[in-house]
């Protein structure tokens, strides 16, 4: 395939990784990129040395780039990603896609009508350890799944609290933060069961601190009656996953992955030589591993090709529709107390 033309809006950390993690591969290359503040605009120019960097979003999308990397506000998508369908440049979103689902919905059926592909970029998907766990649950190797356990806090908030004018207090409503932080284990929960969410249940907390909300927890049933419970928090500093089944489970805690399973597996990163015995092994030694397929699932170039129509995507914009109505389904239970629907 040939190698395709990138822009990117925004000028943040998930940006600055995005262009460094391009520049791994040949499947596409950041060509361009948007910024309104022109501090920040210079900035970005001056660290990643792209050539051309502009305040205008359209005058982006006119320098005939085949897709938009969006990792700016969410409140700015759903106009970029309707002017960009209406030029035919595809759209891939950071995770989390949207403030709410009426305006991911609006941006899916943009794409839709415009025939472009949508996609949302999501924390572990770009990971070849999650690829590889994802067909392990799908071989009943753990037996029937049973529940998820998911932990994402992230403590900055606690020494720069957001003001009323800021827009992290202005981007994420009643569900943050798990909205806000903890997206990426809703969507990596739905894509390594393969089930959608059928109801949940949620509280959250605030008044520690001058912060929209501080930590959410949320329950949350899938089909076939596979429990889960998602928390984040602004207030502490750890990230968990973990899926149990009737025959085992696996944990990523820090830097180890615990497993234990029913039957032996051989994977592209680890082996499984011994069932129903417990497994430990360290994140140092899973990133060796991993290093050599790290490129073949990179998300960035894994979009490039799904434009081209040579790989799928993890997280199509259907499917992250379906996990934002998961979000606002805990954000009505945090606000109602009762259980609610997706």
């Amino acid at each position: 395939m040939t190698t395709l033309r990138a822009g990117i809006s925004g000028s943040g950390a998930l940006a600055r990784a995005a262009v460094q993690r391009v520049r791994t591969h040949a499947f596409c290359d950041v060509v361009a990129a948007h910024e309104p503040d022109p501090a920040a605009r210079a900035a970005f120019q001056r660290d990643t040395g792209i050539g051309f960097v502009t305040a205008d979003f359209p005058a982006l999308l006119a320098t005939g780039i085949d897709f938009v990397i969006l990792a700016g506000p969410c409140s700015a998508r759903l106009e970029q990603v309707a002017l960009a369908a209406d030029q035919g440049v595809h759209c891939l979103l950071h995770a989390p896609m949207a403030p709410d689902p009426a305006v991911a919905a609006a941006m899916v059926a943009a794409c839709e009508r415009a025939q472009v592909k949508l996609g949302v970029a999501v924390q572990g998907q770009e990971d070849p350890v999650f690829e590889q766990l994802r067909a392990m649950v799908a071989a009943d190797w753990l037996g029937g799944p049973a529940c998820v356990q998911a932990l994402w806090a992230e403590n900055p908030l606690l020494d720069a609290p957001p003001g009323p004018g800021d827009s992290c207090a202005a981007e994420y409503p009643a569900a943050d933060p798990l909205l806000a932080i903890g997206a990426h284990h809703v969507h990596l929960a739905t894509w390594l069961l393969g089930r959608p969410v059928v109801r949940v249940t949620a509280q959250g907390t605030r008044g520690l601190r001058p912060l929209p909300a501080e930590s959410t927890a949320a329950t949350v049933l899938f089909r076939g009656n596979v429990l889960g419970t998602f928390t984040a928090s602004h207030l502490a500093a750890a990230r968990a996953f973990a899926i149990h089944g009737t025959d085992g489970g696996l944990r990523l805690h820090g830097d180890r992955l615990w497993l234990r399973g029913r039957s032996e597996f051989h994977g592209d990163v680890f082996d499984y030589p011994r069932p129903g015995e417990e497994l430990a092994l360290p994140a140092g030694e899973l990133r060796a591993r991993s290093l050599a397929r790290a490129i073949q699932h990179e998300l960035h170039g894994r979009f490039a090709r799904w434009i081209d129509d040579v790989d799928d995507f993890p997280c199509p914009g259907e499917q992250a529709l379906e996990d934002q109505r998961v979000l606002d389904a805990i954000a009505r239970a945090v606000a109602s107390g009762a259980a609610e629907v997706p």
